[in-house]
């Protein structure tokens, strides 16, 4: 008899530690909890109108924190996203005379280049990646204010362009099913392909990798190609909101994609995250925003729960990742 009691309540202690162990089902708590309270205090947060919204914000954060997530993957940190984003949209919406499609082929053909750019200074050159991206989010940033003096871009005459953010098939915002799109695609070439699992060899250990025969400074360069092509293409569906583009539109959302990821179960010295994750991530985390600004605290507090929700998701990882004795 006591001997089933211990094997009861030892069966109850692995259940639990498999349950906090499994991030997605606690994003999943989290966002219900969240879309609850939420909508006890601020009954407008559950309108259509305002989750449609919700997702189309959700889906531009998203894209780039999906980005973040795969460098992320690989023990890497991404800093320049705002900034990629910022010069991306600029050179193409220097094309926009040429019409829509060649403005986003050259948004997205300059994003995977300076992608690439900053995964050959992380390999390379052996630098540090913080201290990489971090200039690059200088001069990807100062690039895009000299590229146009400062000035906007309008869109008035680029109908596909503004309808790629503005846009709804069969009643679902463009945004959401790019987003989607990309996450689905992502995962599964994380998941089913070997450079996907490359990704996360190289994350869990790099020498270990390396001595494996898998070329750790391929999959880097591949790894930030990828954060620089999900920044361009977040970028048009923020600036078709404002039916322009500036030289500062992406100026802050390094730090929201990486939030985001973290939020979404991604390790901060890598090997461990799941696109899907990153997605409910994404979802809670705009749903924290618009909660936010329904309660009239104002923009200001964004910036405040992006700081401090990266700082209790961390800590709140690191105790549940925690080793037992």
């Amino acid at each position: 008899m006591e001997e089933m009691v211990i094997a009861n309540e030892t069966n109850k202690d692995n259940l639990r530690k498999a349950i906090l162990k499994n991030h997605t089902f606690i994003l999943f708590i989290i966002l219900a909890l969240v879309m609850i309270i939420g909508s006890i205090f601020v009954p407008s947060l559950v309108q259509k109108g305002n989750l449609l919204n919700v997702l189309r914000l959700a889906s531009i954060v998203g894209l780039a924190a999906i980005g973040s997530t795969v460098v992320l993957l690989v023990g890497e940190i991404d800093l320049s996203i705002g900034s990629i984003m910022s010069l991306t949209l600029v050179t193409g919406g220097l094309m926009v005379g040429y019409g829509s499609v060649p403005a986003l082929v050259v948004t997205c053909l300059t994003g995977i280049v300076l992608g690439i750019i900053n995964g050959v200074f992380v390999t390379k050159l052996k630098i540090n990646s913080l201290m990489v991206t971090l200039g690059t989010m200088s001069v990807f940033g100062g690039l895009a204010n000299v590229a146009t003096r400062g000035q906007s871009i309008f869109l008035y005459d680029s109908p596909f362009y503004l309808w790629l953010g503005r846009g709804y098939v069969a009643g679902i915002p463009v945004p959401v099913i790019i987003f989607l799109f990309v996450g689905i695609v992502l995962s599964l070439l994380l998941k089913f392909t070997k450079t996907g699992k490359e990704i996360y060899f190289t994350g869990a250990n790099k020498r270990a990798a390396w001595i494996s025969g898998i070329n750790t400074n391929k999959i880097k360069v591949i790894a930030y190609a990828v954060s620089g092509l999900t920044a361009a293409l977040a970028g048009p569906l923020l600036s078709s909101q404002t039916n322009r583009i500036t030289p500062i539109q992406g100026v802050g959302f390094e730090l929201s994609a990486i939030a985001v990821a973290v939020l979404g179960g991604t390790s901060l010295i890598g090997g461990k995250g799941t696109i899907i994750g990153t997605i409910l991530g994404a979802l809670t985390f705009q749903l924290l925003l618009n909660i936010l600004t329904l309660s009239g605290v104002g923009t200001y507090m964004e910036q405040v729960l992006k700081g401090f929700l990266l700082i209790v998701i961390v800590v709140i990882y690191q105790v549940i990742d925690k080793p037992r004795k």
